[in-house]
């Protein structure tokens, strides 16, 4: 069944389909929280917020992209979730544990992490996630050409970043 479908079923009373959209969604959203936070148990927390935000405003979705909205809601929490962190460190859990990566797919989420946080989110909703740069535009406020340059910018710095590490030799 079309997401469209399930969220008019769910409109109209039927919410045993957020399980099913739940199903869908959740592990982009939850790789999308874990590559901006770099902790699995906050990116688990933020992922099941997204989720619940989704439930309380089930009702005002208007049919538009529904991986792209629920990424939105995952951006805005993890930006929230950052920001707080960076203020005051115990309003946040202390991260203890790293996420459990390949060598390789470790160094790309610590050279991803290190990205400023437009660039990041840029990067991850364009070559993760496969949203053109409207797409994004839309999604982050920004404009289209700026998302361009975050996206470009982004790519250099983890070129760089890469190529210090000695990504590629590993």
């Amino acid at each position: 069944m079309e997401d469209r479908e399930m969220i008019r079923r769910i409109q109209h009373g039927q919410k045993e389909y957020l399980n099913q959209i739940a199903e869908k969604y959740y592990d982009d959203i939850y790789y999308f929280c874990c590559y901006q936070t770099g902790s699995r148990e906050d990116a688990y927390d933020l992922a099941q917020d997204t989720f619940l935000r989704f439930i309380r405003y089930v009702d005002n979705y208007k049919y538009q992209n529904l991986k792209g909205y629920l990424l939105t809601i995952a951006m805005n929490l993890c930006r929230n979730y950052i920001r707080c962190k960076a203020r005051t460190p115990d309003c946040a859990k202390i991260i203890t544990e790293e996420m459990q990566f390949p060598e390789n797919s470790l160094l790309l989420s610590d050279a991803l992490r290190a990205l400023p946080e437009p660039q990041r989110e840029a990067v991850l909703l364009h070559h993760f996630y496969g949203y053109k740069n409207w797409e994004i535009a839309r999604m982050t406020g920004a404009s289209c050409a700026a998302v361009k340059s975050r996206i470009k910018q982004g790519l250099t710095k983890l070129e760089k970043t890469l190529n210090k590490e000695d990504f590629y030799g590993l």
